[in-house]
């Protein structure tokens, strides 16, 4: 009995000190909805913060890390490696990617290596390999030579980025980062995600959606392409005949 009494004891006291790791933490964005517009170039997006006391009421102590996570709407792509056949280059082999986020930023106050266990990454999949290796649906080739040529590919479109060193405390609690959408944004839902990092451990973490769409004339038809086709193609064939007899009236002049 006394034994019992011991036992429920010690674990009121670990699930008491367990509670008092956990912090609170609230978070939003500077612009909900990003608007596309003909001209649209880029768009940069504010991400701010702040660590509240945990749930038994006890303040922020100590020093913290945070890191932000951003997704795009998923999407899926084929990688495709040519060869000469014939004097001809001609498609070969293939892999497929599903379910793979458009867009991924992983920012942080510090090199991710510096403020999370190698377990905690992995199984968050923290990283653009991480990302393209559970995308992967199948392939005909070298499997490693596909995921490292995806994750160049969306690098260099400025679709996938990490940055160690991309967010900011300007005070022990309050932190911010600013993330840079390109020109080729997909549009759609974007999910950004942060972890409160201490001592290794994730202790607060919270997420925020955000919108990036199309607006004004590009928005009408986009709508236009998706929701009446028919109509779509047929103005669509319209206008190229009137170009076409237009330019033909214009250079016989």
């Amino acid at each position: 009995m006394i034994a019992a009494r011991f036992l429920l004891v010690l674990l009121a006291l670990v699930a008491a000190a367990t509670g008092a790791r956990a912090q609170g933490l609230v978070f939003g964005t500077s612009d909900p909805t990003i608007s596309i517009h003909s001209n649209f170039a880029g768009e940069t997006i504010t991400l701010f913060g702040n660590i509240e006391p945990s749930l038994d009421g006890t303040p922020p102590q100590g020093t913290f890390d945070v890191v932000f996570v951003i997704r795009g709407p998923v999407e899926e792509r084929v990688v495709r490696r040519k060869s000469r056949q014939f004097g001809i280059l001609l498609n070969a082999d293939h892999a497929l990617f599903s379910g793979l986020p458009s867009f991924y930023r992983v920012l942080s106050s510090r090199p991710l290596e510096t403020i999370l266990d190698p377990e905690i990454i992995a199984d968050r999949r923290l990283s653009v390999e991480a990302q393209v290796a559970l995308a992967l649906q199948e392939s005909t080739g070298n499997v490693a030579l596909f995921e490292n040529e995806l994750v160049r590919l969306m690098g260099n479109a400025n679709l996938f980025r990490t940055d160690g060193r991309g967010v900011s405390f300007l005070s022990p609690t309050f932190f911010s980062t600013r993330v840079v959408l390109p020109a080729n944004v997909p549009n759609g839902i974007f999910l950004a995600q942060a972890l409160v990092v201490q001592n290794g451990e994730v202790v607060a973490q919270g997420a925020q959606r955000f919108f990036v769409q199309k607006s004004g004339f590009e928005r009408f038809i986009g709508e236009a392409a998706v929701n009446q086709p028919l109509l779509y193609g047929i103005a669509t064939v319209l206008l190229a005949l009137f170009t076409g007899w237009l330019g033909g009236v214009l250079f016989r002049r």
